[in-house]
């Protein structure tokens, strides 16, 4: 698709954009010669018109064409191999290499006895099934994962946390036995991995079929003259021992050991299949929209073929575009004898489209293309911004067989043909069947493009304005991280994470190039949601060049995931990696990865990696251990990747990963092996750098660093998304905090634990992104001294595609003693969609230190019928730091951020020693509350409002509702908030079947904590 662009150029300018293009244009780079050829296969554009059609018939089920392997497989671990030193060694000199016992022993025959292999579940990681079988501890648990690398690590003079675990050191051993179905005799066979982890070698009935490496897909093998019909065949696949480092490997990067989670897992992570091939396969459709209006869309639709005839063949092809809904579900279309009829929307609008072409198909791969109309066309449009209706395409022979096309052969008649070449060449052949695939995909209507900010550098930054279907938006994000270091997938844990990042005004997840390249369950459900995704690969830090980098495996796994993915709306944006920085050599995996991307996918971005190109990743704040409100100012950036501090998880959280005496104690030690086990690098550092971000108060217990940490998580959050919101439609184009969800439990960036269980962080991030918002920025947020005067501009944003009109935006300052100082009133505004509008520059003299001990502002918005859109409580001078702390943490920073034992020590006395806490002194005052619930639906769910109200004389500063459940049917309107003297807020809730809501209780930092109420 030559054609297709997700940029326009601009006169006298080129951005990187075009830089990278023209780059990729000019260079023979690959790694792969089978994806090379497939990149070049010239694209042939279908020149007849495109028919429509008045009905479709489907063609038999996928079900009777595949044979699913996934199930009871049998596993057993073998001592690895030997590769001698220096590797590989014959043994003239030095140590002889030797093979695994697994290859000594001959495994991989059919006949070999494997009664004592354990009986697993496959897919599943070697770790999963391990303790599944409880033949290794659990590594959540405690200090389990802490006591194999100290017991049983290696090599053993390396950092602990680089340590390899037993299990990561030996090779695994699949097997399974299957039958193939006897009407599959004559046909073509392959065998199909979705995915290995990460690397080994098949095996059919003891023949070996290759050596793979790649996570995310493969291989593929032919299995046509192997198989065994009216036996049994066996199916043996050896896992080769975990990598020592991941850099250069598209695998997830943290269960290495340099953050938390310390697992690198191995295994047959998806399914595996049999599946019988037609004589002519359609692959790999991708579908574009070119442009689109109400009325009309223009979709252009790419397909191959791979034809195994040696004929050309005529192939009349048969299309439908249809709405999905739950009426059309795809089991309505396995039935052969039914046909397709058009169907109407609510609009009366066309929303089947059927079609038909017809095409010549050469041996071996073509490439083809056309254009097509879709009337009256249903929008895909990101969460906030419309609905997200998805379509489906079918396409298939008109038939399932064709004719072949007469042909001359070297300018022979058929009545001169040599008899030999009668029946087997195109033109002299009988009529005979032809089998040919038929495929599926869905896809969305919906247009992007990416346009340069106002203050762009021509040749370096990247476009960073989004626009979809015509409309600029500015991207409130975060930063998505794979939900299991063991690749297990619970039923519904995605579908939870994913609402729960709806719910939080998530419009775009960067899945983090620490992790996977997602699973196509995550995708649906983010095109269902309309959670935009920038999808980087698992590259980080500078993979090297080649050999060290096997481009090989990068091209094909690259090959393979965009062709899988791009089809889905929800995917917005293709990256190289996280955090690789300019490159000491040729850039070669990087590079690689952006030219296929391009190539298979050019209505995308493809950015080389973040930050890169314009962006920034700000981590002077918690690592540099700077000042957060002086870091950010020091670092302005067009769209911020990355930014956050740790925090730790909730009590209940904790319960479920450390034992309950473990509550008990705090500070944490160089004894605490087990809260070691759950912190970043097994360090105490990681608590101590929140520390200094946290310190509202005396941190003396767990309970007291939990929901201080989580305030300053929460806290550093709305700070950087104020300040890129105030440049909302000029120079600042969006963010991701850092980050949403977690693999692994314990101290963690997260907003979602391990767990599935929100922090009030999220809560705090869930304000700060509402579409429609009224909000503060100042120059500090400590240090202010009496007389000096506090400045603050104040926006109101409207991240939507109406017009905000005629709505009220007040704010209130409060002293320390929640007297108010001053009320800003502004009624009747109004704000176009997808503009800041800057308000005012508040001032206020400040008065006695005395009354600046904190000092606060209450900034709300209300609708014209007087809805309350948005609020937000700041605090100032909110941590009363002492002098020695102050010193101590300016000499701590960057490079000096690390402590040893004593200063570790010295660190969280000076916490623990803070002479007060300013935020839990105010005037004290008084909330009442109750449950008002609703009626359950047919599934046994219920949901209604928890009404709270402040009914003393000064407002409720951090209103908190405790112990709401964690069950994953159980979602919670909002938390953490100010109430108003009077105020009332109802916060509607949902609940799983059965849940109960009976230890709920609520609180204020300056009211006490209240139990359940029943309603009035």
């Amino acid at each position: 698709m030559t054609n297709i662009s997700y940029y326009y150029p601009v006169e006298g300018k080129r951005f990187l954009d075009e830089v990278q293009d023209d780059a990729y244009a000019r260079s023979p780079l690959h790694g792969d010669a089978w994806v090379e050829m497939d990149s070049r296969i010239p694209v042939l554009s279908i020149p007849n018109e495109v028919q429509t059609m008045s009905s479709f018939q489907t063609s038999s089920s996928k079900s009777e064409n595949s044979m699913l392997l996934s199930g009871i497989w049998r596993m057993k671990g073998s001592e690895p191999a030997d590769h001698g030193d220096p590797a590989p060694a014959t043994g003239w000199f030095g140590r002889k290499a030797k093979p695994s016992e697994g290859m000594r022993d001959r495994w991989y025959d059919p006949d070999h006895d494997r009664s004592d292999w354990l009986e697993v579940k496959v897919p599943t990681t070697v770790q999963q099934a391990l303790v599944d079988l409880e033949l290794m501890a659990d590594p959540h648990w405690n200090t389990n994962t802490i006591d194999e690398l100290e017991q049983n690590g290696t090599p053993q003079e390396t950092p602990l946390w680089f340590r390899r675990t037993r299990v990561e050191c030996r090779e695994w051993w699949f097997a399974t036995a299957l039958e193939v179905p006897e009407t599959w005799e004559g046909r073509r066979l392959s065998l199909t991995f979705d995915g290995i982890d990460y690397s080994g070698t098949v095996f059919l009935n003891g023949v070996s079929l290759g050596h793979h490496q790649g996570m995310f897909g493969g291989p593929v093998h032919d299995i046509t003259e192997l198989v065994q019909w009216n036996e049994v065949n066996v199916l043996v696949v050896r896992i080769d021992p975990a990598p020592q480092s991941w850099n250069g490997l598209m695998k997830p990067s943290p269960g290495f050991g340099w953050h938390y989670g310390h697992l690198i897992s191995l295994g047959i992570w998806k399914d595996v299949w049999v599946t019988v091939q037609p004589d002519i396969a359609l692959l790999d459709p991708y579908l574009v929209t070119m442009s689109c209006t109400s009325d009309e869309a223009l979709l252009q639709l790419e397909f191959t073929t791979e034809s195994s005839l040696t004929e050309r063949t005529s192939l009349t092809i048969e299309g439908l575009i249809r709405l999905k809904t739950e009426k059309s579900s795809r089991d309505d279309w396995r039935n052969p004898t039914s046909a397709v009829q058009s169907t109407a929307d609510e609009r009366g609008s066309r929303v089947d489209t059927s079609f038909i072409f017809s095409i010549e198909v050469p041996r071996g791969r073509s490439k083809f293309s056309t254009v097509f109309k879709l009337s009256r066309p249903n929008l895909w449009w990101p969460s906030g911004y419309g609905e997200q209706p998805i379509y489906e395409l079918i396409l298939r022979s008109a038939s399932g067989s064709c004719e072949h096309k007469d042909a001359d052969i070297d300018g022979l008649s058929r009545e001169s043909a040599p008899e030999s070449l009668l029946g087997s060449v195109g033109g002299y052949a009988d009529t005979k069947p032809v089998n040919v695939s038929e495929i599926r995909t869905s896809f969305a209507i919906r247009t992007l493009e990416m346009r340069p900010m106002t203050e762009a550098v021509p040749e370096t930054d990247y476009r960073w304005q989004f626009v979809i279907n015509g409309e600029s938006m500015f991207i409130k994000g975060a930063n998505w991280c794979w939900p299991d270091v063991m690749l297990t997938q619970k039923e519904g844990q995605i579908e939870r994470l994913l609402e729960l990042a709806r719910r939080g005004h998530v419009q775009m997840l960067r899945a983090w190039g620490g992790g996977l390249v997602e699973s196509d369950e995550f995708y649906d459900l983010c095109d269902q949601k309309g959670i935009m995704v920038y999808q980087e690969f698992p590259l980080c830090w500078g993979p090297p060049d080649a050999p060290v980098t096997d481009l090989g495996v990068i091209d094909r796994q690259t090959a393979l995931s965009v062709k899988r993915l791009r089809n889905h709306p929800s995917l917005i944006m293709w990256g190289g990696g996280n955090e690789n920085g300019a490159h000491g050599g040729a850039d070669e995996g990087l590079f690689l990865v952006g030219k296929r991307c391009r190539e298979f996918d050019p209505s995308r971005p493809f950015h080389r990696t973040d930050p890169w190109g314009g962006s920034a990743h700000n981590w002077n704040v918690y690592h540099g251990g700077e000042p957060l409100e002086e870091a950010v100012v020091a670092m302005p950036s067009v769209f911020y990747g990355e930014f956050g501090i740790p925090s730790q998880t909730n009590i209940s959280s904790c319960l479920r990963y450390m034992p309950e005496e473990a509550l008990s104690s705090f500070p944490p030690t160089e004894e605490s092996r087990g809260w070691k086990a759950h912190f970043h690098q097994f360090s105490l550092k990681d608590v101590i750098k929140v520390m200094r971000y946290a310190s509202y108060g005396p941190i003396q217990s767990w309970e007291d660093y939990i929901i201080y940490s989580q305030t300053a998580q929460g806290d550093a959050i709305r700070l950087v998304a104020d300040v890129q919101r105030a440049g909302t439609g000029k120079d600042k184009s969006g963010f991701w905090y850092y980050k949403f969800t977690d693999c692994f439990p314990g101290h963690s960036w997260a907003v979602i634990d391990y767990y599935g269980t929100a922090k009030l962080s999220y809560y705090r991030a869930k304000q700060a992104s509402r579409p429609q918002n009224a909000f503060i920025t100042a120059g500090k947020l400590e240090g202010w001294l009496a007389g000096e005067v506090f400045r603050a501009d104040l926006h109101l944003v409207n991240d939507s595609r109406e017009t905000l009109s005629n709505v009220t935006v007040r704010v209130t300052m409060f002293s320390s003693q929640l007297t108010e100082w001053m009320t800003w009133n502004y009624p009747g505004l109004t704000v176009s969609p997808g503009r800041v509008y800057p308000i005012a520059s508040l001032e206020k003299l400040l008065p006695e230190a005395s009354a600046i001990q904190p000092f606060l502002a209450a900034v709300t918005l209300h609708s014209e019928d007087g809805r309350r859109l948005s609020d937000h409580w700041y605090w100032y001078n909110a941590q009363p730091k002492t002098a020695e702390l102050l010193a101590f943490e300016q000499e701590h920073r960057h490079h000096s951020n690390e402590y040893s034992d004593h200063e570790a020590a010295h660190a969280f006395m000076l916490y623990g020693e803070l002479p007060n806490a300013p935020m839990r002194e105010l005037p004290s005052t008084t909330l009442e509350w109750y449950v008002q619930s609703a009626d359950k639906d047919e599934k046994g769910r219920t949901g209604g409002t928890i009404v709270i109200h402040n009914s003393g004389m000064v407002p409720a500063i951090r209103v908190i509702i405790h112990h709401f459940p964690d069950d994953w049917s159980c979602y919670l309107d909002d938390n953490d908030f100010g109430l108003l003297p009077g105020e009332q807020r109802h916060i509607a809730y949902e609940s799983g079947f059965e849940i109960r809501l009976d230890k709920l209780s609520v609180s204020a930092w300056n009211a006490p904590e209240v139990t359940l109420r029943t309603q009035p």
